[in-house]
């Protein structure tokens, strides 16, 4: 059987692993952790189980495989947002969740809801770790504030699946919530075991770009010109006004504050590279997917339901009065997510030709041409400048005012970025 050595030759070391944390979950000796790097054995137990490598999502997901197990269809790669029951924007109608969430507070008070039906137990959740600034750890909560307390989303690497194994010796029917990669890990895992089968009742994805490195966050504390020791508030999208946006403020009242949109040049020169190899980016393989509602302006969510569980849980929720909804056409949404559509959907042929290890997905890309195509290679060719030495030192020195005009360019508009004060 294959220990941990083969996941780190065939996996971490070629730049497949995702950092969900399904490997950490699964190990019946718990020898696995996250660390700043990536997955290490920290105590040498391993016991070639080869339990990690199966539950793995990093190395291969065969897409038409899980596509006929969820959906009793071939996976179809033109589909640009996976298969799906119905499409709905959505909002809380609890003024308190509605402001505390990212958006439109769905997750959150489906979560709520499927709680106080009993339908869960608990929701696997994140929150910050204790004494720390910026660093955060799955959990299960158990209670309205708990989950409340975990609203929003955090633009950093968090390995949320190593809950597996805690959330096993709780015994709960749980809701999970994580981003596209780590519910292709909890599939799997769920597909290896029986108990997690039964246990996690519903798989809610949200929508996810890119990921983050945390050096990105502590560029963003740097340019604040706050310390972390100073910091009392920090958050990836504190609504302020209008906008949403990355926000710290310091124990005696300095606020930083800049746009989502101005910090978007920080997904691409931060991103970890399993990223760019990512093919799914509104989480096509959950029961819910979950994303910003653009063209509804601030406070709506994007709800994609996609299985006959997801379907049952949102129409729960939708009876009881809690949130607002209506109907959706996909024609609505591909402009509002035009460019990660093309970075994640139709570039992708051009990175999986150019790097040398990709994902088995089992499925063909097909490759774009023209402007598309000259767009999708410069971008490429930004990313690996930054992850060069070179270029990871450049990054640490650019100004964030350059930042700031090249995310105005890619956006298209202007953003605010903020001053302490």
């Amino acid at each position: 059987m294959k220990g941990f050595e083969d996941l780190k030759k065939e996996v971490i070391d070629t730049d497949l692993c995702t950092r969900c944390g399904t490997c950490i979950g699964v190990c019946p000796t718990q020898t696995l952790a996250y660390h700043k790097n990536g997955i290490v054995d920290t105590k040498k137990q391993c016991i070639k189980c080869g339990k990690c490598s199966a539950v793995c999502p990093g190395k291969e997901f065969p897409m038409n495989w899980w596509a006929e197990a969820l959906f009793q269809k071939p996976y179809d790669v033109n589909k640009l947002l996976g298969t799906y029951k119905a499409i709905w924007n959505a909002c809380s109608k609890s003024v308190e969740v509605r402001s505390g969430g990212a958006s439109g507070g769905v997750v959150t008070q489906l979560l709520i809801d499927l709680l106080k039906e009993n339908v869960i137990e608990g929701a696997v959740s994140l929150r910050k770790k204790k004494g720390t600034v910026c660093e955060f750890e799955p959990f299960v909560a158990v209670n309205e504030e708990q989950i409340a307390s975990a609203s929003q989303s955090k633009y950093t690497i968090i390995p949320t699946n190593q809950i597996i194994y805690h959330l096993k010796q709780s015994g709960k029917r749980v809701a999970f919530v994580g981003l596209p990669c780590q519910v292709q890990g909890m599939r799997k895992a769920m597909e290896n075991d029986l108990w997690l089968k039964e246990h996690i009742v519903i798989l809610i994805s949200l929508f996810c770009g890119f990921n983050m490195e945390s050096e990105a966050t502590d560029y963003l504390i740097a340019q604040s010109r706050i310390e972390k020791s100073e910091i009392e508030r920090l958050s990836y999208r504190q609504k302020k006004g209008r906008d949403t946006g990355f926000y710290i403020r310091s124990k005696d009242g300095r606020e930083f504050f800049v746009n989502k949109h101005g910090y978007t040049f920080l997904n691409l020169i931060y991103s970890p590279k399993r990223c760019w190899k990512c093919f799914d980016y509104s989480g096509e393989f959950s029961d819910i997917s979950v994303g910003d509602a653009w063209e509804k302006g601030q406070g709506w969510s994007r709800v994609i339901v996609r299985t006959e569980k997801g379907e049952k849980a949102f129409e729960k929720v939708k009876n009881m009065g809690t949130i607002c909804s209506e109907s959706c056409d996909e024609s609505r949404i591909i402009p509002t997510q035009k460019s990660v559509i093309e970075y994640k959907k139709k570039q992708i042929a051009i990175r999986a030709k150019r790097m040398k290890t990709f994902p088995d997905y089992e499925i063909k890309f097909e490759q774009c041409g023209g402007k598309l195509w000259i767009k999708g290679m410069l971008i490429y060719m930004a990313l690996a400048f930054f992850k060069t030495p070179i270029g990871k030192g450049i990054r640490r020195f650019l100004p964030f005012k350059w930042l700031i005009k090249i995310s105005e360019g890619i956006k298209g508009r202007e953003v605010i970025h903020g001053e302490s004060r």
